[in-house]
């Protein structure tokens, strides 16, 4: 999100809430002044003289609560935009939970706050602030109980919207996994056209004649934080990934290895870096589209059978480089042709089109620190062993 857009959406949500607030104080003033100016029906000759009325003291003590109420309310209001700020500069969605939730502490002082994500069609509680019998990590489904009604719904909901659904839905649906104490409002996180989360805002002690517009200004603020976060990660992946394959690019693979031998590791690093035999050969029969298929096939082969923490990426062409921390020599070399093995007997399309009538790869592997001190010449020393399994005939692996 840019910051300009940032700034334009904190100053919306200044006029929204200053507004609310302000015309909620107007209301009340106008209340006082009512009793105030109110012409008074001339008192009945008497003896003795009325009664002094007590009414009035009354009315004028509500209102100065009521100011001060609204004192309140602005302060917690020009909280707002540094706790948005922090909201907008969220470098994981992670984070954006627990700082929505201060939000609405500052407006809404509640007896508890939940905030739940989505996470493989359930509602999970992610964070939660005051007292509240449900635990963190507490789950819940769509349309189920008042987090996942409103979910459903995506719109604001409060104790008067409940009283107003059917019998049927507040018995079969909205009477699970209610807090006993009840709420003041719950609120749909939406991005795009999905929920992927919902507030619950516990009962509150300050009087909220807009809990819901309140409400929805911090759900936006959230559901745009989430917005910007996704968008971030979404980019940083693609400038770090093969558009083609999915897997990591050249210059990223590079950079890993670079930071695996400047780590001070004394565990060995190898690299086993491979192609695909006869590749021009299946283009020129099958089509660049078939190419196409066949590299992002041999990734995902390759990235299904490889052990967690290796790194794979696509190093140009039909090259691929494949990153084996903590292997020595043989063990990569055995690795590598466990893999070569298992490309050979793959059912890849068209390959009854290939030199024997099958799909293969020749490979190299190098390992640090014996055949190189640095990337360049770690790297040089599996693409000579590549040639040199080129030049013995092919589908195979050497070192």
């Amino acid at each position: 999100m840019t910051d300009d857009l940032q700034q334009g959406l904190l100053q919306l949500v200044g006029l929204v809430i200053y507004g609310g607030a302000g015309a909620w104080a107007a209301t009340l003033w106008a209340r006082r002044r009512k009793h105030a100016d109110a012409p008074r029906a001339a008192a009945p000759p008497m003896e003795r003289p009325p009664t002094p009325r007590r009414a009035e003291p009354e009315v004028f003590e509500r209102c100065r609560a009521a100011e001060e109420a609204v004192g309140t309310l602005r302060g917690a209001l020009l909280q707002i935009p540094e706790i948005a700020q922090r909201l907008f500069a969220a470098k994981g969605v992670r984070e954006v939970p627990d700082l929505a939730l201060d939000l609405v502490e500052e407006m809404f002082a509640p007896a508890y706050a939940l905030f739940y994500v989505l996470k493989r069609g359930d509602f999970v509680l992610a964070a939660r602030r005051g007292e509240c019998e449900f635990a963190l990590g507490h789950r819940l489904q769509k349309g189920q109980g008042v987090v996942g009604w409103t979910a459903l719904r995506q719109l604001a909901f409060t104790p008067d919207d409940a009283a107003h659904e059917n019998r049927a839905v507040r018995e079969r649906d909205l009477a699970i996994a209610t807090p006993r104490d009840g709420f003041t409002v719950c609120l749909p996180i939406v991005s795009g056209e999905d929920t992927v989360g919902v507030m619950l805002v516990g009962p509150t002690l300050r009087t909220m004649e807009i809990p819901k517009e309140l409400g929805r200004t911090i759900a936006l603020l959230a559901s745009v934080a989430i917005t910007n976060v996704q968008l971030l990660q979404r980019e940083q992946h693609l400038a770090k990934t093969d558009g083609l394959t999915g897997l990591l690019n050249k210059r990223t693979i590079l950079e890993q290895l670079s930071e695996r031998l400047r780590s001070g590791t004394k565990r060995a690093v190898s690299v086993f870096m491979f192609d695909i035999d006869h590749f021009k050969k299946y283009n020129d029969q099958n089509g660049h589209l078939a190419g196409d298929d066949l590299l992002r096939g041999m990734g995902d082969l390759i990235r299904e059978h490889s052990r967690d923490g290796e790194g794979l990426g696509r190093y140009g062409g039909e090259e691929f480089v494949l990153v084996m921390d903590g292997a020595s020599k043989p063990e990569a070399l055995a690795a590598a042709d466990r893999l070569r093995d298992l490309v050979a007997s793959a059912h890849f399309a068209h390959r009854e089109r290939q030199p024997d009538g099958k799909l293969t790869i020749s490979g190299g592997v190098a390992t640090w620190p014996g055949d190189g001190d640095d990337v360049a010449a770690l790297l040089g020393c599996a693409d000579a062993a590549l040639y040199a399994a080129k030049r013995a005939g092919r589908n195979r692996v050497l070192a």
